[in-house]
């Protein structure tokens, strides 16, 4: 029994961890009308037939529980995994995105038919 509790509390910390932005670039923090953040996938999701992984930002590594980054407004290259559930397929993906300070970003996933593939992925404006 315990052991369960155990195991039920490392992945309720790995899930809230997961929600936490990641801050990449140097110095204090900044205002948030200077920043942008750009949101991905959890790695761990719940039957979501297409997860889009951030797996890096200007060559550094997101932790596999990071969600999201904050990032200084201008040209960032993304790497990114295109998970597709059903045929158990991953793409990597490059991009080199511009973003603006003051606003969020979602990665999105570009799908062939019956949701086979993943033909790109995208940076959306969420605001």
């Amino acid at each position: 029994m315990k052991s369960i509790q155990t195991i039920l509390l490392a992945v309720a910390a790995l899930l809230v961890s997961g929600c936490m932005s990641v801050r990449l670039y140097d110095g204090p923090k900044r205002d948030p009308d200077e920043v942008a953040r750009i949101t991905g996938d959890p790695v761990v999701t719940a039957g979501s037939p297409v997860t889009v992984v951030l797996r890096q930002v200007d060559g550094r590594d997101i932790g596999l529980t990071q969600t999201s980054v904050e990032v200084l407004e201008g040209t960032h290259n993304l790497l990114v995994d295109c998970r597709i559930a059903e045929t158990k397929a991953v793409s990597r993906h490059a991009l080199e995105v511009e973003v603006s300070g003051g606003r969020h970003y979602r990665l999105r996933a570009q799908t062939g038919p019956a949701l086979r593939e993943c033909t790109g992925v995208t940076l959306e404006s969420q605001d």
